[in-house]
């Protein structure tokens, strides 16, 4: 909702900002000075972090420790403690029977009568028992027993989801250690994290098959193609905006992004979208990189699959100075590329960089890298013309089978660079700066087949066009947190400004060239490389700006009393799509600029120890998507536009071992269609990539992750949805949109096999029901159902030095169905057969 204010509202938020830090700067000056005097503020381990951070969140607790054991210890010690006196002590039997079993124990006080003591297991984000935790409190005789240890175990709950692995809880930590101070960790948003052994079972693999799992998300490309895109609640991510590197600078998507250097990937959804600026409603995927720890790494990994492709990774962290100030970490892979497809071997490289320095109160990282690859892309197959207004559903053919050619060869790159920094002005207020840039290239040669004969597969057209791509994003963001109290309120509050920069460029590009060959999709021929003719055209730069000022409020007043967010963002949004205006053929043609008011609120209340309930609702600003090429408008990005989410939800580890979320969502975006009539937009001609109205969807989303007993785990994510066009046009108002499952699902099953250690073997299955295959419904392709298996083993090797000796083993669409995994812009997008695959990783 653009609003029509001048420079003076420019102005005016700049004298807002100055005055704001005025007003605050004797209040943290009196608070930095007060810190001065105490003298030089001790480092602690994360895992006392975490004790004190909790006892603030807790008060009822009267007593918490962090039992487990330290790397090269022999014995589980009490690591954290509210106590700190207690710290280093041997834990007592009782404790290492929770570590040993997984079972809680809870023991009032004999003495006194009138504290109960819990202990329960302490689990990392991967479900691996890392030790116990035991949580005092007050005690009346006659009390049930029970609701004590629900309260410990939902203690737990939060206490797993912060802890990545146990080395971390003995690691040390500064004041500005990526700790956060203006309560982003408690935002009423759906929040999924992916790391641990699903990152290294993708390793070389990228992204999409790392969040596969995660409740909602759905494949939008054919399986093993070098350049991953997914859906999320329906929506396809921006390949532009929606891949965020630590949170920061949005990564161009011109290929699948590397895992081998992510310490975990975070599927952020619903108010998150608040502190990024331009993205799409569906959600963020966030990839968080590694970083040194206390310890050194050193680890040797490699992969080979059932189609030949193989590799090898590495990964090295380091810390320097005495007192380990300064941290490096290493990461690069090499990898032989065999997707499936007979004939489309390439390789890809990879390597990254990760500096961090810690002082007393700054702290500054950098992260760099750069990753390639060289491959023939498949081509796509083309939709049948509607017969009476159907669409004939195309058989899937063999998914192995060559139906381009090795000229068809994807060359993308991408170079990533990001530096930040955490100043702690005082206890209470932190100053975060943050700069990156990523840039992109790629070309590529796209190749569709269509109007062949639906039985024979003969006769099938081929086109061909070839485009060469550069893209730049810049990114800049200074931003204040601060915790602070007036009266009763407590408030955890963020104000900060941001500026991202996108811009594409298209030097050469080639429309559509139809080959003189015919293809037979179900027994196909080599086709002989595309002579072009005439010289290639070129699109002029687009770039696409905003900046804004952002500011949000976690607001509590009791423990027991929800929690409330007010936020909102006012942002500058400049669109040029480089083509000069016209008021007759192109009248949103050359520079725009608008202001928006994007306000954002939202309730979080824990209802009963163990139980959570949410809400939120947010306006965002969503990058334009980018017209397929077969579109008339080919590669042009469309402007940005206003997308709204509501979401209300419920969050629960009441149950022993359970977590599970429920929650209903709603979002309205805009409706890019390719528009098969004339259109005014594209000067009349059809085929026009547009926007025509918004759609709206309705969902219900609902994980679970489950311990049933010590040998088995359930994981299970499902999503209902309901989409509907809202359009001016009538050939697609009321319609689903294209690509839209009603329901998708996932279910996984654990098991640790007893008698051999350190074996876990899993069994799943995944499913998605059928999708229309174009904005008009003349068409749908089934749904299916794929099954999976798998295997971990774990193990040491002290004569080899090695730490931990892991082997995985992977096998995808076990029963090798043949499915149609993706249907877009006219194009079906192809699953693959049985894939197997093993991994060795080394530990030192």
């Amino acid at each position: 909702m653009p609003m029509p204010l001048g420079p003076w509202m420019r102005v005016a938020i700049t004298v807002a900002g100055v005055a704001s830090l005025c007003l605050a700067g004797p209040a943290i000056a009196r608070e930095a000075e007060k810190g001065a005097r105490k003298g030089k503020q001790p480092a602690r381990s994360y895992g006392q972090y975490l004790v004190e951070q909790t006892r603030t969140l807790h008060p009822e607790l009267i007593g918490l420790d962090l039992h487990a054991t330290p790397p090269n210890a022999p014995h589980p010690v009490v690591i954290a403690s509210l106590d700190r006196d207690r710290v280093g002590r041997e834990s007592d039997l009782s404790l290492v029977e929770v570590v040993k079993t997984s079972k809680p124990a809870v023991a009032v006080d004999t003495e006194t009568g009138q504290r109960i003591e819990v202990n329960v297991p302490l689990y990392d984000q991967s479900g691996n028992t890392i030790g116990a935790m035991q949580a005092v409190y007050v005690y009346a005789k006659g009390e049930d027993e029970a609701q004590f240890l629900s309260r410990a175990e939902a203690l737990g709950g939060e206490m797993q989801r912060q802890i990545p692995t146990a080395a971390r809880l003995v690691q040390l930590v500064r004041p500005t250690e990526g700790l956060d101070i203006g309560g982003t960790q408690s935002l009423p948003t759906t929040k999924e994290v992916v790391s641990g052994k699903a990152l290294t079972e993708n390793e070389q693999e990228g992204y999409a098959e790392a969040v596969k799992n995660v409740a909602g998300v759905a494949p939008a490309n054919s399986k093993g193609s070098p350049n991953d895109s997914i859906y999320i609640r329906g929506i396809k991510l921006n390949l532009f905006s929606n891949y965020r590197l630590n949170g920061g600078v949005p990564v161009a998507g011109v290929i699948t992004m590397p895992n081998e250097d992510k310490s975990r990937l975070e599927t952020l959804k619903g108010a998150n979208a608040l502190q990024f600026g331009v993205a799409s409603p569906a959600g963020i995927i966030n990839m968080i990189t590694k970083r040194a720890g206390e310890n050194d790494v050193t680890s040797f990994s490699g992969a080979v699959s059932n189609f030949g492709q193989f590799g090898g990774t590495f990964d090295v962290g380091r810390r320097y100075g005495d007192e380990g100030q300064l941290g490096l970490r290493l990461n690069g892979s090499a990898t032989r590329l065999e997707n499936g497809v007979y004939g489309l071997g390439g390789d890809g490289e990879f390597a990254s960089a990760g500096l961090d320095y810690r002082a007393d109160r700054l702290t500054l990282q950098g992260d760099f890298e750069y990753y390639r690859k060289h491959v023939p892309e498949q081509a796509g197959i083309s939709l049948l013309d509607p017969v009476n207004g159907k669409v004939p559903i195309t058989p899937v053919p063999d998914p192995r089978s060559l139906l381009s050619g090795p000229w068809a060869i994807y060359t993308p790159e991408t170079t990533n660079a990001q530096v930040r920094a955490d100043y702690l002005v005082a206890d209470n207020f932190k100053v975060v700066a943050e700069l990156g840039r990523s840039y992109s290239d790629r070309s590529r040669f796209t190749t569709r087949i269509g109007g062949y004969d639906i039985d024979t597969g003969a006769g099938g057209a081929v086109r061909v066009s070839t485009v060469t791509q550069n893209y730049r994003n810049s990114f800049g963001m200074l931003e204040m947190q601060s915790a602070l109290s007036t009266w009763v309120l407590g408030h955890e509050l963020t104000f900060g400004g941001s500026v991202t920069d996108r811009r594409a460029e298209t030097p050469l590009n080639r429309k559509e060239f139809i080959l003189p060959q015919t293809q037979n999709i179900y027994d196909p021929i080599a086709l002989a490389p595309p002579v072009f003719k005439g010289a290639p055209t070129s699109l002029p730069l687009q770039i696409s700006r905003d900046g804004g000022v952002y500011a949000y409020d976690t607001i509590s007043f009791h423990p027991q009393a929800p929690k409330l967010l007010l936020g909102i963002r006012y942002t500058e949004d400049y669109e040029n799509n480089g083509k000069a205006y016209d008021p007759v053929s192109c009248i949103k043609c050359g520079p725009n600029t608008s202001w928006i008011a994007l306000p954002s609120f939202g309730a979080l209340w824990d209802a009963i120890p163990g139980v959570t309930l949410f809400g939120s609702y947010m306006e965002g600003l969503e990058a334009g998507g980018t017209a397929p090429a077969n579109a008339y408008n080919a590669n042009e990005i469309l402007p940005a536009q206003v997308s709204t989410q509501k979401e209300v939800g419920i969050r629960t580890s009441y149950f022993r071992g359970v977590h599970a979320s429920v929650s209903l969502f709603e979002i309205d975006k805009a409706n890019a269609v390719t528009d098969p009539n004339p259109n005014p937009y594209c000067g009349g001609n059809p085929m026009c990539y547009v926007n025509s109205g918004q759609i709206n969807y309705r969902g219900l989303e609902a994980t679970m992750n489950a311990e049933l007993t010590r040998l088995f785990t359930l994981d299970i994510a499902w999503q209902w949805l309901r989409a509907i066009q809202n359009s001016p046009d009538p050939k697609f108002n009321g319609l689903a949109p294209e690509n839209t499952p009603r329901s998708i699902g996932n279910v996984r099953l654990g098991f640790r096999v007893p008698w051999v250690s350190g074996l876990t073997l899993n069994g799943g299955a995944s499913g998605v029901t059928s999708r229309y295959v174009n904005f008009q419904q003349q068409g749908s392709i089934p749904g299916y159902v794929l099954y999976s298996a798998g295997a971990s083993w774990v193990v040491s090797n002290h004569a080899l030095n090695l730490r931990r000796l892991t082997f995985l083993l992977s096998v995808d669409n076990l029963t090798n169905l043949r499915y149609w995994n993706s249907v877009q812009t006219g194009t079906y997008g192809i699953g693959m057969d049985r894939t197997i695959k093993a991994t060795v990783k080394m530990d030192y």
